[in-house]
């Protein structure tokens, strides 16, 4: 039987400032532009794979589509 685990690893300490240009988003604005915050996502995985690391997506995109019925 296989497990996997999706874990964040986050900094409690570490303080940002929200930018818009920074985000992965294609939304292209945030509410929160300029506004300093504290807490930071450092690394993410996904079913045990590095995804996100200091700031950037790594590797190619694993998720699938799943349909909703209709």
């Amino acid at each position: 039987m296989r497990h996997d685990a999706d874990l964040v690893l986050f900094d409690p300490d570490r303080s940002f400032v929200v930018r818009a240009a920074e985000s992965e988003s294609t939304q292209g604005y945030t509410p929160f532009e300029g506004v300093e915050l504290t807490g930071k996502v450092v690394s993410t995985y996904l079913r045990g794979n590095l995804i996100f690391d200091k700031g950037k997506v790594v590797g190619a995109p694993r998720g699938r589509y799943l349909s909703r019925p209709g």
